[in-house]
């Protein structure tokens, strides 16, 4: 096992084309591909950390994912950028 790279350091991933269709898909919502592998990374690890603490993984096994549960749309509520600032408009 390697180790992540230390806080205010650079992180290089070579993109492949699922993972470009992924960061298209994810920036339509005007987040940057920072912020977007920013989130990707919080979602899966959040997973990992709730499957772990709950005994239903053994630690060190990534889990599988079978489902996703997200919060009804609430244009009141919406998500910032990494400034603070609402993201952009999604392009059509």
């Amino acid at each position: 096992m390697s180790t992540p790279p230390k806080p205010g350091k650079g992180l290089s991933v070579k993109v492949d084309q699922q993972l470009y269709d992924d960061l298209v898909i994810m920036m339509r919502a005007g987040i940057t591909v920072s912020d977007a592998v920013k989130e990707a990374v919080n979602i899966i690890a959040g997973t990992c950390r709730n499957a772990w603490a709950m005994g239903a993984y053994p630690e060190g096994v990534l889990p599988q994912v079978i489902a996703c549960q997200v919060v009804p749309y609430d244009p009141g509520n919406t998500v910032t950028d990494s400034d603070g600032t609402p993201p952009a408009a999604p392009r059509p």
